[in-house]
């Protein structure tokens, strides 16, 4: 499982997104998060991930819960 994951990442240099950093670092609940929103921000790209801060104390990047995933996945 870890193979077929390696081979479908991106990995994307910072330089790619830095110019995003400065808002993520104004709207991240998380210094730990900045990075994760910069890019989300840079590609308009969803988050997946099951913290509520990111989720809740935030409003530009779309987050998505586990649950909230299996939700839509099921409805489909």
């Amino acid at each position: 499982m870890l193979e077929i994951l390696k081979r479908r990442m991106n990995l994307v240099p910072l330089d790619e997104f830095v110019s995003f950093v400065e808002k993520a670092e104004e709207i991240s609940p998380d210094p730990k998060d900045i990075s994760y929103i910069a890019l989300a921000l840079k590609l308009n790209a969803n988050i997946w991930s099951n913290d509520k801060d990111l989720k809740n104390k935030q409003n530009l990047v779309k987050v998505y819960s586990t649950n909230d995933l299996l939700k839509l996945l099921i409805n489909k």
